[in-house]
């Protein structure tokens, strides 16, 4: 069965290698289903594994990042 989808927008490409697999993060609708916040590995245009957040969870972990990551600091151990 193919997985229908529609790329509704590119947010930003977070790694991986240009004409290979990348990571990204992009809105997805998935079949009838409202479009979602993506993360997850792409390759000529197929999504891979990843995972898709509501808003309310894409809010949650933006703020565990923040809180981890403050602005201008190293990453901790």
């Amino acid at each position: 069965m193919a997985k229908e989808f529609e790329l509704v927008r590119k947010i930003a490409v977070l790694g991986g290698r240009e004409g290979g697999t990348t990571k990204e993060i992009n809105i997805v609708r998935w079949g009838i289903f409202s479009p979602q916040i993506d993360i997850r590995r792409w390759k000529a245009g197929e999504p891979g594994k990843g995972i898709t957040l509501n808003e309310a969870e894409a809010r949650k972990l933006l703020q565990m990042l923040s809180q981890e990551f403050p602005a201008g600091s190293a990453v901790r151990q």
